[in-house]
């Protein structure tokens, strides 16, 4: 009987582990994950020229000071009937993504001079925007947005010559304008071209 009782028992042992054996399930997991957190970033640009009355006279201080830099005023001039007022006007892209240059706008301001003298001036003066437009400023009021090309990478820049004329050829463009008619004596106009960008 002792043999018969090992032999049952060793069955049973053999037995649960079976059970143990045929119950017991591993199952392996894994799981990976990745994540990307997106920032829009902000297009944005400086100005500047050596003629500027409000100190954005260099690329550096246009990038040290962008937000007083997003617009310059030049320097006035008192001109008579014949005249070139030209300037490298610089543009700096300070923003956090590259930027492309679409158009440029034109519109003007009344200086303050004799109201008939103002509208005559205003007929008479011609612009150019350096590889852009070059002709008087009502047509570039009508042209307005006029469109550009080229693109600025973080942190680059370019730069494009103005010309406010009358009574010759300009610096930077090759159309003739005729000088100033005696009406405009005493005129006063101020011109306000904008760089339009995207980014």
């Amino acid at each position: 009987m002792k043999l018969k009782t090992i032999a049952i028992a060793g069955a049973l042992a053999l037995s649960g582990l079976g059970l143990i054996g045929v119950g017991a399930h591993a199952q392996f997991t894994s799981s990976a994950s990745s994540n990307q957190t997106i920032t829009a970033g902000t297009p944005a640009v400086a100005l500047w020229a050596g003629n500027s009355t409000n100190g954005c006279t260099s690329e550096a201080i246009a990038e040290e000071y962008p937000s007083i830099c997003d617009s310059i005023t030049l320097t006035p001039g008192t001109v008579g009937s014949s005249f070139d007022e030209a300037s490298d006007i610089g543009i700096v892209n300070v923003g956090t993504i590259p930027v492309s240059l679409v158009s440029f706008s034109v519109t003007d301001t009344d200086g303050g001079g004799a109201a008939g003298a103002n509208w005559w001036l205003q007929q008479n003066l011609a612009v150019c925007i350096q590889g852009v437009f070059d002709g008087y400023l009502p047509a570039a009021f009508s042209a307005s947005p006029i469109a550009a090309s080229g693109s600025l990478a973080v942190g680059g820049y370019t730069t494009y010559g103005v010309d406010l004329y009358a009574g010759g050829y300009p610096t930077y463009c090759g159309n003739l304008a005729a000088a100033l008619p005696n009406g405009a004596v005493g005129g006063s106009d101020t011109v306000i071209i904008t760089a339009n960008v995207t980014g």
